[in-house]
């Protein structure tokens, strides 16, 4: 084989390394997000798992906090920090719905249609302070080990987001 050759079947096998270590990556740390979840929301006495997510926000109409279901439990001030989650049981100690806040949501980057894992304290339909809310998007209340290997799986994440925002961000 020439010089040349020698350096086309380098360089091919260089992408098709790079491509399955970036297949691979991307498993990897799906895993890790969805074990780590896993055990956070699986350390509370009180849990809720939800498949083809609805959340219905809650609204203030004729002074009164409307909406979803537990959206009346909610005062006039905060209603619109908070929206109402249900869908189909998948397990767990507790039962749809749950009024949990905006931001929570976001953080857990929840997506009508997706799926929850909801764990607290106490079975509040609130959210409390140490309660965790995960998704396929994300957690909202999981904290990472200090281990080296979660930092690290930490910082892949990082990197794994961007460049899938990347790509998906590319289409014309």
């Amino acid at each position: 084989m020439n010089r040349r050759g020698k350096i086309i079947l380098s360089l091919t096998l260089a992408v098709l390394f790079f491509i399955v270590a970036g297949f691979l990556g991307h498993k990897s740390i799906v895993s890790w997000r969805l074990n780590k979840t896993a055990s956070a929301a699986g350390s509370m006495p009180y849990q809720v798992g939800l498949t083809s997510v609805i959340i219905i926000p809650c609204v203030v109409a004729s002074y009164v906090c409307t909406g979803g279901t537990l959206c009346n439990a909610v005062d006039v001030g905060d209603c619109t920090l908070y929206s109402d989650v249900n869908g189909m049981s998948a397990g767990g100690s507790g039962q749809p719905p749950l009024l949990l806040s905006k931001i929570a949501i976001g953080m857990a980057g929840l997506m009508p249609g997706g799926q929850l894992i909801y764990g607290g304290t106490t079975n509040s339909m609130y959210i409390s302070a140490n309660a965790v809310l995960a998704s396929a998007g994300g957690c909202f209340g999981c904290t990472a080990k200090a281990g080296t290997v979660d930092k690290i799986f930490a910082w892949l994440e990082k990197l794994d987001n961007y460049i899938i925002a990347g790509i998906k961000g590319s289409k014309k």
